[in-house]
């Protein structure tokens, strides 16, 4: 049921060309964040990416070049529990900052994938 209900706002957040970099956060604090919150589970970096020998979760360089990914629809995913995922509440300004960061490293390739 969850991933139908993430679904739909996926979608609903990646039709609006508008939504696709309406993000005021600010990347390098958003790097910094990720580095100090999410790197347990993803690699926030290419050079984590290339250290890893456990993958948890997507490294973030997957999750901005993901087809439609959007400030909505990652502003979304944030705010949703997840069942993998630890029960983070991010302020608004955290949330910015690391969409912000997120939605930097898009680069129209697909980084190879991690065995």
């Amino acid at each position: 049921m969850r991933a139908v209900i993430f679904a739909s706002v996926f979608v609903a957040a990646s039709a609006s060309p508008a939504n696709a970099q309406d993000t005021s956060g600010n990347p390098e604090a958003g790097r910094v964040f990720a580095r100090q919150v999410c790197s347990p589970c993803h690699a926030v970096t290419d050079e984590q990416a290339s250290q890893r020998t456990i993958t948890i979760g997507p490294d973030f360089q997957t999750i901005a070049n993901t087809p439609g990914m959007t400030t909505t629809a990652l502003r979304a995913f944030l705010q949703t529990p997840h069942p993998k995922m630890p029960n983070l509440i991010l302020t608004p300004e955290q949330s910015a900052d690391v969409i912000a960061f997120v939605l930097s490293l898009r680069d129209g390739r697909q980084p190879e994938s991690k065995p």
